[in-house]
């Protein structure tokens, strides 16, 4: 009576490690011409599609004058420190790009605010008192012009006695001036290409296993016996040379 009760325990069936490996084998030519094939686009919008930019750096370092501000050499770097997040978002604001576009004669005459803006980075580290501003462009000679006229007009607008900012005055100091970028920055080819090899190959596995996952038909006489449960006696050959050598 108990073994009647018993539930039924259903064995659930998975695909084994030796199966997905024979599934890769078999596919294998799909694999490496799918993969190919995205590489090799990935290769052409690299090398021929894409424009590379160029990026020109210059550096600017805060500075308080201790004689000046008559304060302890420890507060002056204290408070270099807190104005460096000021300046960061200063050399941005409007009134800084604007009057880089009136300047720069070389920039195209729709060039927008968020254009130039979006080509701007700034990056700072922490306890220095030094910050680096990025300019990319398509034209290496352009970003480097974008580049120091930036800098050269948000220390004027900071430093400017009728209209200029009390506490930015006479506290930016140029360290480095951009130069010429010979390199591009963007793309990077050898990553670029990385990539499509490594999405070819994603692309091509999913395919295969997709196509595996919709095909419902039994690809051997042990898999019948194996879903089926019955015991397959004998089985005619599947392709025509099979059945040719058969016969």
């Amino acid at each position: 009576m108990n073994e009647m009760n018993k539930p039924t325990i259903v064995e659930e069936e998975g695909m084994t490690l030796q199966e997905l490996f024979s599934i890769v084998w078999l596919n294998k030519a799909l694999i490496f011409w799918v993969t190919l094939w995205v590489a090799v686009f990935g290769i052409v919008y690299t090398f021929a599609i894409v424009t590379p930019k160029y990026e020109a750096e210059t550096k600017l370092i805060v500075q308080v004058d201790v004689t000046a501000s008559g304060t302890s050499e420890q507060s002056a770097i204290y408070v270099a420190q807190n104005l460096i997040e000021t300046y960061k978002s200063f050399v941005v604001s409007n009134t800084v790009l604007t009057s880089v576009i009136e300047d720069v004669d070389a920039l195209p005459a729709d060039y927008s605010l968020t254009a130039l803006k979006n080509s701007i980075s700034i990056n700072s580290s922490s306890n220095v008192l030094i910050f680096t501003i990025s300019v990319e462009n398509e034209d290496p000679e352009l970003a480097t012009q974008i580049a120091n006229q930036l800098v050269a007009n948000s220390i004027a607008i900071a430093n400017d006695d009728e209209s200029g900012f009390v506490l930015l005055q006479d506290k930016l100091k140029v360290l480095d001036t951009a130069v010429v970028p010979t390199v591009p920055s963007s793309p990077n080819k050898m990553l670029n290409i990385v990539i499509s090899v490594l999405l070819g190959g994603i692309l091509s596995l999913g395919i295969v296993f997709v196509r595996e996952l919709f095909n419902n038909k039994f690809q051997s006489s042990s898999e019948m016996e194996k879903y089926l449960g019955i015991k397959v006696i004998a089985a005619v050959p599947g392709t025509m040379k099979e059945r040719k050598l058969v016969e």
